[in-house]
C-alpha cells in the first residue's frame, strides 16, 4: 500500500500527473526552503552563537569527568592455539565495550601457561584480573572456539567455561565478548549488531550505508542514484527517504531490484519510525513539514502536529508510546515529546541555538542529541522527565547524529574528527569505528 497526497486528516488520493510535473520548480524551492529543518537530519551549516532564535541564556549542563582507567576490568588475551583472527576480533571488541582494559602484551608473562590453564602468580604480577584461553578449530564458517575464562585471584577452576561455534572467526569472536559482558556485568553484549547510516557518495548523492557496530563489513544499501537519506529499521528491513526523477522525497522500503514505495507524496519525507505496525513520518509540501502517523505500510496515516513551524525527526519511544521530534516553534530548533496520537506536546531540551536528532535510550528514560553551542555541535542527555542536560562531548570537534546500542550501554556518533564513533553513555572510551563520516545513524536492535 502506498500513502499519497497531503490532507488535514487521512491523506487523499496522488494528485495527477500533470499536476506532479508542474509542482517540480515550486516543490524544488519548497525543499530549499525547508533544508534549515530537515538538516536535522542532514547536517545544518555551523552559524555563529547568537542567530535569531537562539537562547540567550544558557542553563548549567553536567560535564562528566572521570579516570576510565581506574573503572574498567584488566583483562589478558594471550594467543588462543589454533588462532588467525579471534583473538584479534575479541581485543578490539573488548576495546570498544568500554568495560574492559587489555592489559599490555609486552607486559606478559614470558610462560603463560598451558593452552587452557594459567599460572595464577604470573597473570597476578602483570595486573591481569582475569585471563582468557581459548582454543580455535575448524575455518570458516566452521570455526569453532573452546574457552576458558580464569581469574588469578581464583585459580582453582575457569571462571566460565564454554564452547562456541560453528561460525565465522568473526561471529566466534563477538559471541566470545558478549559471553564475557554477560558474565562480568549480568547483561550480554550487543556486538554482532549494525548501524544504519547515510553518507554523501557524489555531487547531489546520498546514499544508504550499513556497517557492523566494530566498523567491519561496510555495505551501500540503496541504489546510488540521486538522494538516498534518513535511514530508518522497521518491518522486514530498512527504509529512507529516496529522490525521485521529479525531484520529490518517497519513503520506501529496501528491496532488490527495486525499492518498495511506502508513502508517496508531492513533496519530501523528513524522517521516519517505527514502532511495530505503526509509521511515523514528517512529510513537507510547500515548506511546512508535519508529522503524521499511520499503519507500518503507510495506511491511514493522520497528521498529529498541526502549526506553522517545521516538525520533523519523528522518533518512536523504545514501548511505541510517545514520539520525540524536532520542532522550531519557539524560534530555534529543539527537541519536544509527545504522545504518540499526538497529544501533550511539550519541550525538552534547553539551551542551544540549534537541537537536533533525537534518540531513545533503550529504557525511554533519555534522550541523546546534537546540540549547537558556540558554532559546534556537541552530543547531549537530557531525561524525558526533564532536568539539566549532560553534555557528552566537548572541544573534541562536531559532533552530530548519535544514537544508543540496543544495551544503552554505548552511543554511536558521527565527528568532524573523521567517521563514526562509539562512546559509552557517560561520554568516555571515544573510538573511531569508521572513516569517512555519516548522518541519521539508527543502531539495530537486537
Amino acid at each position: 500500500m502506498v500513502a499519497t497526497g497531503l490532507g488535514c486528516g487521512t491523506l487523499p488520493h496522488a494528485l495527477p500527473m500533470k499536476r506532479r510535473t508542474t509542482l517540480l520548480a515550486l516543490t524544488s524551492l519548497s525543499l530549499l526552503a525547508v533544508a534549515p529543518f530537515l538538516s536535522a537530519q542532514t547536517r545544518p551549516p555551523v552559524a555563529d552563537a547568537g542567530t535569531a532564535g537562539a537562547q540567550t541564556t544558557q542553563p548549567e549542563q553536567e560535564i562528566t569527568i572521570q579516570n576510565l582507567e581506574q573503572r574498567l576490568l584488566p583483562i589478558a588475551l594471550p594467543a588462543f592455539a589454533g588462532d588467525s583472527d579471534v583473538n584479534a576480533v575479541l581485543t578490539n571488541d573488548l576495546r570498544i565495550s568500554a568495560l574492559f582494559r587489555v592489559v599490555d602484551p609486552s607486559n606478559y608473562p614470558p610462560n603463560p601457561g598451558a593452552p587452557m590453564a594459567i599460572d595464577a602468580n604470573a597473570w597476578a604480577r602483570v595486573g591481569a584480573t582475569s585471563v582468557v584461553r581459548a582454543t580455535v578449530s575448524g575455518s570458516g564458517e566452521s570455526t569453532r572456539v573452546e574457552l576458558r575464562v580464569w581469574e588469578p585471584g581464583r585459580p582453582a577452576a575457569p571462571v566460565l567455561e564454554r564452547t562456541f561455534g560453528p561460525a565465522s572467526p568473526r561471529g566466534c569472536a563477538h559471541r566470545v565478548a558478549n559471553a564475557l559482558i554477560e558474565h562480568y556485568t549480568g547483561r550480554a553484549g550487543i556486538f554482532g549488531t549494525r548501524i544504519l547510516f547515510a553518507r554523501r557518495t557524489g555531487r547531489s548523492r546520498k546514499d544508504v550505508f550499513l556497517v557492523d557496530m566494530d566498523g567491519a563489513n561496510l555495505s551501500m544499501v540503496s541504489s546510488g542514484r540521486r538522494l538516498n537519506m534518513l535511514p530508518s529499521w522497521g518491518p522486514g528491513g530498512i527504509y529512507y527517504a529516496m529522490q525521485t526523477r521529479e525531484g520529490f522525497f518517497h519513503l520506501v522500503r529496501n528491496a532488490r531490484p527495486t525499492p518498495s514505495t511506502i508513502v508517496e507524496v508531492d513533496g519530501m519525507v523528513a524522517g521516519s519510525s517505527f514502532a511495530g505496525n505503526r509509521l511515523a513520518v514528517s512529510i513537507n509540501r510547500e515548506g511546512n513539514p508535519e508529522i503524521y502517523v499511520g499503519g507500518s505500510d503507510g495506511t491511514n496515516l493522520r497528521r498529529v502536529t498541526n502549526n506553522s513551524a517545521a516538525d520533523v525527526s519523528p522518533v518512536f519511544s523504545p514501548n511505541g508510546s510517545s514520539i520525540a521530534f524536532v520542532s522550531d516553534r519557539d524560534g530555534s530548533p529543539q527537541i519536544y515529546v509527545m504522545n504518540a496520537d499526538g497529544g501533550g506536546q511539550r519541550r525538552v531540551s534547553v539551551g542551544g541555538d540549534y537541537n537536533q536528532t533525537p534518540a531513545w535510550s533503550p529504557d525511554g528514560s533519555t534522550l541523546a542529541y546534537a546540540s549547537r553551542q558556540g558554532g559546534s555541535f556537541d552530543i547531549m542527555t537530557v531525561s524525558v522527565s526533564g532536568g539539566r542536560p549532560r553534555r557528552l562531548t566537548e572541544g573534541q570537534g562536531s559532533n552530530t547524529d548519535p544514537t544508543y546500542s540496543p544495551d544503552g550501554r554505548l552511543i554511536a556518533f558521527n565527528s568532524s574528527r573523521g567517521g563514526i564513533w562509539i562512546m559509552n553513555k557517560d561520554g568516555l572510551a571515544q573510538t573511531q569505528i569508521l572513516a569517512g563520516g555519516g548522518e541519521s545513524l539508527r543502531w539495530e536492535s537486537r
